[in-house]
C-alpha cells in the first residue's frame, strides 16, 4: 500500500467517524424533541419554547449529515442511498418545522415519528458500515 493510498484510507476513516458523530447527534436531538413534544401534549406551557427552539439544531445537524454523507460516499466509495436518505431527512425536517409552526398536529406528530425512524436508520448504518475500503476489496 502506498503512502497516498494510506492517506486516502485515513481520510475516509475520518469522514466515517464524522458521519457517526453527526448521525448520533441528530438522533439525540430528535429524542429531546420527542420529550418536549410529550410535555407539550401534556399541557406543559414552557415546553413550547424548548420544542420550537429545538427545531433549529435538528435542522442544522440534518444539513450537516447530508454534507458528510455525500463526502463519505464520494471519498469512501460507499453506497449512495445514505446521501439520498439524508436529503429526504433535510426536506422532512423543514416540512416538520413548518407544520409545527402552523399548529398542524395531525401531520406533525406522525411525521415526527417518521423523521426519528429515518434518522435512526442512518445512524445505524453509520455505526455498522465499514466506510474504509480495505486492501484487496
Amino acid at each position: 500500500m502506498t503512502g497516498t493510498q494510506l492517506g486516502e484510507q485515513r481520510t475516509a476513516a475520518g469522514w466515517a467517524r464524522a458521519m457517526r458523530v453527526v448521525a448520533t447527534a441528530e438522533v439525540l436531538l430528535l429524542l429531546v424533541q420527542a420529550a418536549t413534544a410529550g410535555q407539550l401534549l401534556e399541557g406543559v406551557a414552557s415546553a413550547r419554547t424548548l420544542h420550537g427552539a429545538g427545531a433549529i439544531p435538528v435542522a442544522v445537524f440534518a444539513v450537516a449529515e447530508l454534507l458528510v454523507a455525500a463526502v463519505v460516499w464520494r471519498r469512501g466509495r460507499r453506497p449512495a442511498w445514505p446521501v439520498w436518505a439524508s436529503g429526504i431527512l433535510v426536506v422532512l425536517v423543514f416540512v416538520q418545522a413548518m407544520l409545527g409552526g402552523m399548529g398542524n398536529r395531525a401531520v406533525h406528530v406522525p411525521l415526527g415519528v417518521g423523521v426519528v425512524v429515518l434518522s435512526s436508520v442512518l445512524a445505524a448504518w453509520a455505526w455498522q458500515a465499514s466506510t474504509v475500503d480495505t486492501p484487496g476489496r
